[in-house]
């Protein structure tokens, strides 16, 4: 069997050193927790000892946590169990060496690679950074099973602890430890070494580690840990919204093992594990990790094309796109020249940025002097001469073909062969734009959802001419700037806005048959939607969702019909948020109905079922033909953009999975149904999708 674990000695310091030869990260798996145990037992029979230290031959990698695909294959409740006791009776084996042991983290050090540093009595860490260290646990839908829940409490306390639990927050270096869960950093070079000075000055005595006391009231008052858990349950629910078990579950298992030692909170931490890795929740949030880590290094074309940075970028356009995406350039620390031909708006580009900037400041994530740093790399102008320098321009003007052709045919004119020209259109063909350019070989489309810094997807859409070379290299800078990439079709709202136009529509649809805008939204919000159609429509403006509406009827003829309710909100001037009236009354962060808008009366009763169905079933019948028609190469390519576009909910791991989980036979059936009367060709299912119905196939 190949070594995963060496262990070494250097001057009666033994070091247990992780490098798993056939991957790129250090994993917990069931070969490599076995091979530590094997390690272990040789390291206590040793009496010659003074230390022991854990590392890594990986670099910028300690150990990444466990072997996910081996939680995805657990099924049976006392399986479950025992893999986390297995798991913790090799960590307490760390935990029981009677000499000073060290956890040398050197970059990733996660789940339940963290959990083996907690084991150890230091941790020590590079000050680089490739440090990250967290129990991210709860982003799969399970809880830390290697006593992640019961030693990191008695570490840094409660107060501290439960956040990070709670939310898998990742922290950098410093911030682990200010936070107290490192004692050390070092340079990244030197660590090893400056790790067995540490450990030599530890056993000597000289060497102090000065730990924060835990405050009293929270960690010994009963009545002072009954608020901070009643706290964290609130604000747990308040960001999941009941969808998410693994939350409430740690709130359970830590105030069952507050004040009992590792052992005698082992099996309560370990049922609780049980209690979630078999839950449906937690298998579809494995299942999309698995998904979003293939999209994030996903080969998009043959081309081995090594990294060519971009020295200066533009952005035309200086509206709330065009300055979140110069924000989005500069935090990634790209010089960005943002041009328009209007001054006010480049001073509103400007302000956006800094507004930006600033809610990270208050908000403690950068300091003040790096936000004037990053704005310092924002120019503006009105004119094309900063333009002429940029590797890879960005335009972000008014949806208008003829607008965009224009600034296209100029910005050719005066760019170099190299330039790469990109479009942040929603809907507008991509081929158009790039005919009557010098180079339309270097054309693309590069779409940005809102707000650009927090929302995580790019669509990337080649026009035909769009030369491989171009495709690839816009690609590296999509994911320099930190997004998750899906290269779709040029048609009309390209893959995202295509399926989330009938979903935005039939809601106009519900409410034009006397289904209130609250219960629409109701209904989307209790399946996991981040927000209900009708407020997403207020949100985008009533104008602009009419715009794109009437582009996408164009195109897809009568079952895209627009629902006519927009076009009397928009005659109405009722765009929605930013008029303060839409289908709801804006007030602020306050949201309530528009009076003003007449229901008409439904004809017949429409029960919250079919409601969730024709808004869902929509979506799912728009991405089957978007499929038959190549716009996504595959399943998973449609799952990545609505989840990371839209926030279709993770816990059901994509549209299509969902889809396939309610099963394709049903799908067709409801949508045949709806599909009669006054809702004609709109629902009716299409020819791709009935045939994998036909044929017992799935999407996956």
């Amino acid at each position: 069997m190949t070594a995963h674990i060496h262990l070494k000695e250097e001057h009666g310091i033994a070091r247990i050193e992780f490098d798993h030869p056939e991957k790129d990260v250090n994993l917990l798996d069931t070969v490599t927790m076995l091979q530590l145990q094997a390690v272990l037992y040789a390291v206590q029979k040793r009496t010659d000892l003074s230390a022991v230290l854990v590392t890594s031959a990986k670099p910028k990698i300690f150990i990444a946590g466990a072997d996910i695909h081996e939680i995805e294959n657990l099924t049976e409740r006392e399986q479950m169990i025992e893999k986390a006791e297995k798991g913790k009776a090799i960590l307490r084996m760390i935990a029981d060496i009677k000499v000073p042991t060290i956890a040398v983290i050197n970059g990733a050090c996660l789940g339940g690679g963290f959990e083996l540093a907690l084991a150890c009595k230091y941790r020590v860490a590079s000050f680089s950074d490739a440090v990250k260290i967290g129990l991210p646990e709860v982003q799969l839908g399970i809880l830390p099973g290697f006593g992640g829940t019961l030693r990191l409490p008695k570490l840094i306390g409660i107060v501290k602890a439960l956040p990070l639990i709670l939310t898998g927050k990742v922290v950098g270096a410093k911030e682990a430890l200010k936070s107290g869960l490192v004692d050390r950093l070092f340079p990244e070079k030197t660590i090893i070494s400056q790790a067995i000075e540490f450990a030599k000055a530890i056993v000597s005595g000289p060497e102090k580690v000065m730990r924060q006391p835990l405050p009293w009231f929270f960690e010994k008052n009963p009545l002072g840990r009954m608020l901070v858990y009643h706290t964290a349950k609130k604000n747990a629910l308040k960001k999941t919204h009941g969808f998410y078990p693994a939350p409430l579950k740690v709130l359970e298992v830590i105030r069952k093992t507050y004040g009992l030692s590792v052992d005698q909170g082992s099996r309560i931490e370990s049922e609780g594990f049980a209690d979630l890795a078999g839950t449906e929740v937690s298998k579809c949030l494995i299942r999309l990790y698995f998904l979003n880590e293939r999209y994030k290094k996903f080969p998009w074309t043959d081309l081995k094309l090594g990294p060519e940075p971009v020295l200066q970028a533009g952005v035309i356009g200086a509206g709330v796109m065009g300055g979140g995406i110069a924000q989005l350039l500069s935090n990634r620390n790209i010089p960005v020249r943002v041009k328009d031909i209007n001054t006010e708006a480049l001073g509103g580009a400007l302000r956006e940025a800094y507004r930006l900037y600033s809610e990270s400041v208050r908000r403690k994530k950068m300091k003040p002097f790096e936000r004037d740093r990053k704005m310092c790399l924002i120019s503006a102008g009105l004119t094309q001469e900063g333009m002429r320098r940029s590797g890879f321009i960005i335009e972000a003007v008014v949806e208008d073909l003829g607008i965009k052709q224009k600034v296209f045919r100029e910005l050719s004119e005066i760019t170099g062969p190299r330039t790469i020209l990109a479009s942040n259109t929603s809907s507008l063909s991509i081929n158009e734009m790039a005919k009557g350019t010098l180079h339309p070989e270097r054309v693309i489309g590069l779409h940005f959802f809102n707000p650009v810094h927090r929302m995580p997807l790019v669509e990337v859409i080649p026009a035909d001419v769009t030369s491989q070379e171009t495709i690839e290299r816009t690609v590296q800078f999509a994911r320099r700037l930190g997004k998750t990439v899906i290269i779709v079709k040029d048609v009309r709202g390209f893959l995202v806005n295509r399926i989330l136009a009938p979903y935005l529509n039939e809601a106009g649809l519900l409410i034009e048959e006397g289904v209130s805008p609250q219960r629409v939204d109701s209904v989307a919000k209790r399946f996991g939607m981040p927000m209900g159609p009708a407020e997403l429509m207020d949100h985008i403006g009533i104008d602009m969702a009419c715009k794109v509406a009437h582009i996408m009827e164009n195109a897809y003829g009568e079952r895209m019909k627009m629902a006519s309710i927009l076009e009397v909100l928009k005659e109405k001037k009722y765009f929605g948020k930013k008029t303060g009236f839409g289908f709801y009354h804006h007030r602020g962060k306050k949201i309530e109905p528009n009076p003003s808008i007449e229901l008409p009366r439904s004809l017949r009763v429409i029960s919250d079922e079919e409601i969730l169905k024709r808004l869902i079933y929509s979506m799912i019948n728009e991405a089957s033909r978007c499929l038959d028609e190549k716009v996504a190469k595959e399943a998973g390519g449609v799952d990545i953009g609505m989840i990371m576009g839209v926030g279709f909910p993770p816990f059901r791991a994509g549209l299509l999975r969902y889809a396939d989980h309610m099963g394709l036979g049903s799908v067709v059936e409801d949508l045949s149904r709806f599909s009669g009367g006054a809702n004609g060709v709109r629902l009716v299912p299409s020819p791709y999708l009935v045939n994998l119905a036909k044929n017992r196939q799935t999407f996956y």
